[in-house]
């Protein structure tokens, strides 16, 4: 039975009273009889006084109850009163670093990113956040967010900026997801790296169910594939990393378009085979606020671009058609598509780039399909 101010224990007041009225005593009267000032007892009865062990005894001899009973009553509303004050203290601990967890976590990318949500409440939100970025408390996720903002080999966008919670977030979205993978992964080998980009460049070609088969093909050779959403705040393309047994690389397919993931996933593959490594899988290498005017960007920037199109064959194919009309040039990609098993996409993403010439795909598509 639920009390005043909302307690579930029975506070001995309400006994007190209770027994006056039955023995038609008036409260008056019975703190005369036990020598006590009529304001005490009328307090103890309203539940704003406490019965201490001298009050206890003198109900003993007045009411014939044991002291013993009457300090029951009272040691369990304590109790009660002191678990409330606890929770009440642990609400606000709660509510106190959920809002410091928001200083270092994109709390809406983990509840769409999560599968059931973070939780019902504030304690449960919190504990599901620790388990996430593998922490124990506050501190332990400052520290984290502290070590990582700068992550390695993030490709991102250079015409946008990152918010650094965000791309915290982002990252270890990547690194759950990897984590995540169940299907089979082969053995990572060094050397399989120009026999990878021959692989992949029939897929690309092709562009039929690519991201799948992508997943498995990678897979094949020892790396993990994963997609994530290019989230708001994060601007990334690419990012490659290692954890455990096998390096991941996790793509955001960023505007959909094939070209764009073509380069972009031989771009980290490359960092895959040259930059990481097993035995650091700590390390980063460039800067997250970085232009891409590191040496290693430039390398893999290099790779990606002489991989999905042979440089000489480039260099002759735009001397031939530089007099021309960039919106003429529709029929010219298509030839040295065919002419060279690329697709046409890819070339039109390279002219766009060479060029910086933005209208003139009609025609080709460039679709991820």
């Amino acid at each position: 039975m639920r009390q005043g101010n909302d307690y579930s224990t029975i506070h001995p007041g309400r006994v007190l009273k209770e027994e006056l009225d039955k023995r038609e005593l008036k409260q008056k009267d019975f703190a005369s009889t036990i020598g006590m000032p009529a304001s005490v007892l009328n307090d103890i009865i309203k539940e704003k006084r406490s019965v201490t062990p001298d009050i206890a005894i003198l109900l003993e001899a007045a009411l014939d109850k044991d002291a013993a009973f009457w300090l029951s009553l009272q040691s369990a509303r304590d109790i009660e009163i002191a678990k409330k004050k606890e929770e009440f203290l642990r609400k606000q601990q709660d509510i106190d670093t959920w809002k410091a967890i928001q200083d270092y976590c994109n709390v809406r990318y983990l509840e769409r990113f999560i599968k059931n949500g973070l939780g019902k409440n504030t304690r449960e939100k919190i504990d599901c956040i620790f388990q996430f970025f593998k922490v124990k408390n506050i501190e332990e996720l400052r520290y984290c967010f502290l070590t990582n903002i700068d992550p390695a080999f993030f490709r991102k966008s250079e015409t946008l900026s990152n918010d650094p919670v965000c791309l915290f977030t982002w990252k270890y979205m990547a690194f759950n997801a990897s984590e995540s993978i169940n299907s089979a992964i082969g053995r990572f080998n060094k050397s399989d790296l120009n026999s990878l980009t021959d692989a992949l460049k029939p897929i690309f070609y092709e562009n039929r169910d690519t991201k799948e088969r992508l997943e498995i093909l990678l897979a094949q050779y020892g790396i993990r594939l994963v997609y994530l959403p290019n989230e708001k705040g994060t601007h990334v393309d690419g990012f490659s990393f290692w954890r455990g047994s096998n390096p991941t690389i996790t793509l955001t397919l960023r505007g959909k378009k094939l070209d764009i993931l073509a380069f972009t996933l031989l771009h980290e593959v490359y960092h895959v085979y040259n930059h990481l490594d097993k035995s650091n899988q700590d390390k980063t290498c460039i800067s997250i606020d970085g232009e891409k005017t590191s040496l290693e960007e430039q390398a893999a920037d290099s790779f990606a671009n002489s991989q999905l199109i042979p440089p000489i064959e480039w260099q002759l194919f735009k001397a031939k058609t530089e007099h021309l009309s960039p919106y003429s040039m529709g029929p010219f990609f298509r030839a040295f598509s065919e002419a060279y098993k690329i697709h046409p996409s890819i070339i039109l993403g390279r002219y766009q780039h060479d060029y910086k010439v933005f209208d003139n795909g009609r025609g080709i598509e460039r679709s991820i399909n």
